[in-house]
């Protein structure tokens, strides 16, 4: 009989019906949880009852079939059974129920429910949604959110660690590579995130948290298709930035900014004319198109 963690009983519980399949010790059927926990490793003895009976095993015609109570925890046991019917089979078989994120239980699972009440929530970070949003590149936004959190193992860091490792940017070797220098202190990722990001709003900013700020005041409905532009852009820029970082380092080949200019235009117009559905597939590009044109590059 599968016996469950009992961090993950605290999800199941257990209605007895014909006590064949509910274990005795191991399952949540009682309101003191598991039993074995309950009574502690004594329990078995003290109610004669072995650690991989049924339920049924525990009582006899129709009644519980448990000797007197030999402890305080026991005693409260025997009290909350007189309550408690005994296993019989005109009442079906045992029904299991996953508990709901409203403390019901359910005869359905539901992994979101279940992941709801595991999770530990941490406060929402300002640029949750710059990252996360509806329109967004999975592996653009996975490079972004690591950005953000300053986990990209760029040369100061891997220095720190005790890498043998030049500092030096490779993008401008103009100073020490790190999260805020690439993004964007850096001359040749400002140049490429303040050109494409100043055909929307003038003067963007070019450090990573002013330019999460940024955007986010865009977020307003008349604004919402150049918000939704604006993320797209940042977290590609990001995305490109960390993939051409990698190309000098590992395999010596370099892009010009004028060739990622081009790829990042390129994977904007692509993203953008994927989307289904004809209002959101023609109002974000034309907010693109009227402001960024291919002759522009």
């Amino acid at each position: 009989m599968l016996q469950l963690k009992p961090t993950l009983q605290n999800f199941i519980k257990c209605e007895v019906g014909d006590g064949t399949t509910a274990s005795f010790w191991y399952d949540n059927w009682t309101d003191f949880g598991q039993l074995i926990t309950f009574l502690g490793v004594a329990g078995p003895s003290q109610l004669r009852v072995r650690r991989s009976a049924t339920v049924i095993e525990a009582s006899r015609n129709g009644d519980w079939n448990l000797p007197a109570a030999r402890s305080i925890k026991g005693q409260s046991l025997m009290v909350a059974h007189t309550e408690l019917p005994a296993p019989v089979v005109s009442r079906g078989p045992d029904m299991f129920l996953w508990r709901k994120a409203s403390g019901n239980y359910s005869h359905t699972f539901s992994s979101k429910e279940t992941w709801e009440q595991v999770r530990h929530r941490s406060p929402m970070v300002p640029w949750a949604e710059i990252v996360w949003f509806k329109q967004h590149v999975p592996r653009y936004s996975f490079i972004a959110w690591l950005a953000m959190l300053n986990r990209l193992p760029t040369q100061d860091k891997l220095h720190r660690w005790g890498m043998n490792v030049p500092t030096s940017c490779v993008l401008c070797s103009s100073g020490v590579e790190s999260h805020a220098h690439l993004f964007f202190e850096c001359p040749f990722s400002t140049d490429l995130w303040g050109f494409l990001a100043a055909k929307f709003i003038p003067n963007p900013p070019c450090n990573l948290s002013a330019v999460v700020s940024w955007i986010a005041s865009c977020n307003s409905p008349p604004q919402a298709n150049t918000a939704a532009i604006l993320k797209l852009l940042l977290t590609s820029i990001l995305y490109h930035v960390w993939k051409e970082r990698n190309s000098r380092i590992f395999t010596n080949a370099a892009s010009t900014i004028h060739q990622l200019w081009t790829a990042v235009d390129r994977a904007m117009r692509d993203r953008l004319m994927s989307f289904t559905g004809p209002c959101l597939h023609s109002s974000l590009l034309l907010t693109y198109f009227s402001h960024v044109s291919p002759v522009s590059f």
